[in-house]
């Protein structure tokens, strides 16, 4: 079959939908930009020449690419378009399914209630963006949300006519990388992925946490493997810095990416993984989002890349089958008393990364085919 796959940022998510159906039998064509680009590269390393790529030009505007689209789509008879991610000119990927009528389309909605409630406010451009949203999902006849706890908010608002599939963020290839523990390293290795957003996570926790592990003379050391998002992501990282001053156990990193190898690193010297997400949020036009409700953080499934043990508030809705290889907390004093044991119990930590390598297998890559039989087989 001949498939094209859109991706317009999230990279990690394009490269484990590119794997998922790469089964041998598909001929697959990427559309994508600059800079995603770059970071699947390194993603899909030795096999990103089996793909076909379609990138847009550094002098070629959204439209022009979209275009290109229609018309790679239409030379390559491309028999199913995968939407991974649309993030602007929503009513220009409307036109594109539209005028595609006998392409197979799949859009993955990342962010739920954005596309379908308007939050009013003087400005013509969120209500163009809130159409353009509405159109797309009309024109679209399947979707897919990357989390299971989001399936039965997205059918309520679609309804039970139209497949929802859940192909995740990414997938588990057994690349774990196994760390000697804390009462042998002699310090904890915490890391807090992701792009250091303030809509998205609580920092205040991370901050919080270094303070309390100082006053119990803990040795941690944490890590921020990721760019900063906006002005509240730069202040943020302006509190590391003047942290970092005073203290040696925090890194980050003052840039807009951080490059994947850089990334994977951080995630496999780590001993566990810190998920301060934030419940409620507001990520697109005012519109409010619940995380493991109607939105999914890409972090959880850097837990299931790397089968880590993870850190995450109690009231985040994570799927069932990552549960024993999770710590919850109500608040972040909580935390403390985990590391603690984290530190001093070799079996207990040894137990937790078992269960996350265990908890991590229901993802890979033949389980992920085996479940969507209708859009992988």
């Amino acid at each position: 079959m001949q498939i094209g796959i859109f991706e317009s940022e999230h990279f990690e998510v394009a490269a484990t939908v590119i794997k998922l159906f790469d089964n041998g039998n598909n001929n697959i064509t990427v559309f994508t930009f600059p800079r995603p680009h770059q970071q699947l590269k390194h993603l899909l390393s030795k096999n990103y020449h089996r793909y076909q790529w379609i990138v847009q030009d550094e002098q070629e505007s959204k439209y022009g690419f979209i275009r290109r689209m229609y018309n790679e789509c239409r030379r390559r008879n491309i028999q199913l378009l995968y939407l991974s991610t649309v993030s602007d000119n929503h009513l220009l990927y409307a036109w594109l399914v539209r005028s595609l009528p006998h392409v197979r389309v799949v859009l993955t909605l990342h962010d739920i209630n954005s596309h379908f409630r308007f939050q009013p406010a003087f400005s013509l451009r969120r209500l163009v963006r809130y159409i353009g949203k509405r159109a797309l999902v009309r024109s679209v006849k399947e979707f897919n949300v990357i989390s299971e706890t989001m399936v039965t908010y997205l059918q309520g608002r679609l309804g039970q006519k139209y497949p929802i599939y859940t192909l995740p963020g990414a997938v588990y290839e057994g690349t774990h990388h196994p760390v000697p523990s804390p009462a042998k390293t002699g310090k904890i290795n915490i890391v807090v992925p992701g792009t250091v957003d303030v809509r998205r996570r609580d920092y205040n926790t991370v901050f919080q946490l270094l303070q309390a592990c100082r006053q119990q003379a803990l040795p941690v050391t944490v890590t921020l493997p990721g760019g900063y998002y906006g002005r509240e992501g730069k202040e943020i990282i302006n509190q590391c810095k003047a942290w970092a001053q005073q203290h040696d156990n925090l890194r980050f990193f003052e840039t807009n990416l951080v490059d994947q190898p850089l990334f994977d690193q951080c995630m496999q010297e780590s001993h566990v993984v810190l998920l301060p997400t934030r419940i409620e949020t507001i990520v697109s036009d005012g519109v409010k989002e619940t995380y493991g409700v109607s939105i999914s953080s890409g972090t959880i499934f850097d837990v299931i890349r790397h089968a880590k043990p993870f850190i995450v508030p109690a009231a985040l809705h994570i799927p069932g089958n990552l549960q024993s290889s999770a710590f919850r907390y109500h608040d972040p004093a909580a935390i403390i008393a985990f590391l603690q044991r984290l530190f001093s119990q070799e079996d207990y930590y040894a137990d937790l990364c078992r269960q996350a390598v265990f908890n991590a297998a229901a993802y890979t890559i033949e389980k992920i085919r085996q479940q969507h039989p209708a859009l992988l087989g």
